[in-house]
């Protein structure tokens, strides 16, 4: 297994590296640039921002209603950014450590808010939301 992936390879993806013999003054550099090449293959180096997964962490949020209420089409903010309708996959959110606020809306429904601290990775965060009529 990767030290970069949490998942094994694809095999279907996976490259495949050739030995070749080399005089001495070159084997030097061409190891380096073999090594290079791997790494940025194996997706190890992004050109991209590095985020660390500590500093993410996931919540899901439950929301419950009065009976005869349906709740799928509440709306999810986050930090007051829409980031979707419940549904039975959502919301599962991927948040950066910190504070955030989280808001969910229902029509004839009282606004529910409240503010949680994310912990980051390896804890899984759960908010149990029960919306009440107005």
């Amino acid at each position: 297994m990767s030290k970069c992936h949490d998942t094994p390879p694809d095999p279907f993806t996976a490259v495949r590296l050739m030995v070749v013999r080399l005089p001495a003054p070159l084997m030097k550099t061409s190891s380096i640039a073999v090594l290079l090449a791997a790494t940025l293959l194996s997706g190890c180096v992004s050109s991209g921002p590095a985020i660390s997964k500590s500093s993410m962490g996931n919540l899901d949020v439950y929301v419950t209603a009065p009976q005869g209420v349906d709740i799928h089409p509440a709306s999810i903010y986050v930090d007051g950014v829409f980031v979707g309708n419940v549904s039975q996959d959502l919301p599962v959110l991927y948040l950066k450590r910190g504070k955030h606020v989280v808001r969910v809306e229902l029509a004839d429904m009282k606004i529910y808010e409240h503010e949680i601290t994310i912990l980051g990775d390896p804890n899984h965060q759960f908010l149990d939301v029960t919306l009440e009529k107005k």
